[in-house]
C-alpha cells in the first residue's frame, strides 16, 4: 500500500505539469455541452431531460480519462520506465494501482467542476443540484474502474502508443455518436451495443443510478445486463492484470 501511494504521488505530480490536458478535458465537454443545447438558456430543461443530455458527456469525460491509465502505462513500457518502476517497487501492480488511483482522482474533479456548473445553470433548486452531483459523481467512481479494467487489455496487444491514440482518437467519435443516439435502446442488438461502447456502458450506469436516485423512469438495459458486462469488464481487468508484461513488444527496452 506505501508504494501504491508513492506511485498515486508520483503520478499527481506528473499530471499537474501538464496543466493544459486537464483543463481541457474538462472545458472541451462544457464548451460543446453548452453549445449543444443553448436553447436552455432562455427555457430551462426538464429534470429527466438533463439527465439524459449531461449523460452523453459526463461519459465521454470518463471514457476519455479512464483510458489515459493505459495509454500513459505503454509510454511507460515504451520508454523503459515501466521495467525500471517494476525493478524497484519489486511488482509490477503498485504502478497500475498508482496511476488508476491518480487517474480518478482527477477525474472525479473533473466530473465534481462539469456537474456543479451544468447543475448551478440549469436546474432549479439546491436539492436538484446535490442529487445531480451525486448521481454523476458515483457513476464516475464505478464507471472508472469499470472502463480501466476493460480497457487494460490493451496492453496485452503489440500496439505503439501512437497507433492506439489514433485508434483511440477515431473510436471515440463513432462511440460518441452512437452513445447521443441512443441506438443502443432501439434495435434488438442493445446488449452488444453497450458491450462494445465503454461510453455507453457508463451512461446506461448513470441512468440506472439517477433512477435509483430520483425514482423516475430512464431508458437503460436492464440491471441482469449491465451485471453480465460489469463481470466481462472485471474478467478482461483481470486477465490483463496477470498477463501484462513489463517489457514492451515493439521496443527493445
Amino acid at each position: 500500500m506505501k508504494i501504491t501511494r508513492e506511485y498515486f504521488r508520483l503520478f499527481t505530480k506528473m499530471m499537474l505539469s501538464n496543466k493544459v490536458a486537464f483543463v481541457w478535458y474538462l472545458l472541451f465537454p462544457l464548451i460543446a455541452f453548452f453549445i449543444f443545447n443553448y436553447q436552455w438558456f432562455t427555457q430551462g430543461p426538464e429534470i429527466n431531460e438533463f439527465y439524459i443530455q449531461t449523460s452523453v458527456f459526463v461519459s465521454y469525460i470518463i471514457f476519455v480519462m479512464s483510458i489515459d491509465v493505459t495509454t500513459n502505462l505503454i509510454s511507460l513500457r515504451e520508454s523503459g520506465f515501466f521495467k525500471m518502476f517494476k525493478f524497484i517497487s519489486g511488482s509490477k501492480y503498485p504502478i497500475i494501482w498508482g496511476k488508476a488511483l491518480n487517474q480518478i482522482g482527477f477525474l472525479f474533479l473533473t466530473i465534481l467542476l462539469f456537474s456543479l456548473v451544468s447543475g448551478v445553470i440549469f436546474l432549479d433548486s439546491f436539492g436538484q443540484v446535490a442529487l445531480f452531483l451525486a448521481v454523476a459523481l458515483t457513476s464516475c467512481i464505478l464507471g472508472s474502474v469499470m472502463v480501466i479494467l476493460l480497457t487494460l487489455i490493451l496492453m496485452l496487444l503489440p500496439v505503439r502508443q501512437e497507433s492506439l491514440n489514433a485508434v483511440v482518437s477515431m473510436s471515440l467519435l463513432v462511440m460518441f455518436f452512437l452513445s447521443a443516439k441512443g441506438l443502443a435502446y432501439s434495435t434488438e442488438y442493445g446488449l452488444l451495443l453497450v458491450f462494445i461502447n465503454p461510453m455507453e456502458y457508463v451512461r446506461n450506469l448513470t441512468f440506472l443510478l439517477a433512477e435509483w436516485f430520483m425514482d423516475s423512469p430512464f431508458p437503460h438495459l436492464s440491471l441482469i445486463n449491465m451485471s453480465f458486462i460489469t463481470l466481462c469488464y472485471i474478467t478482461c481487468g483481470l486477465i490483463a492484470l496477470k498477463f501484462v508484461k513489463v517489457i514492451s513488444r515493439t521496443h527493445r527496452t
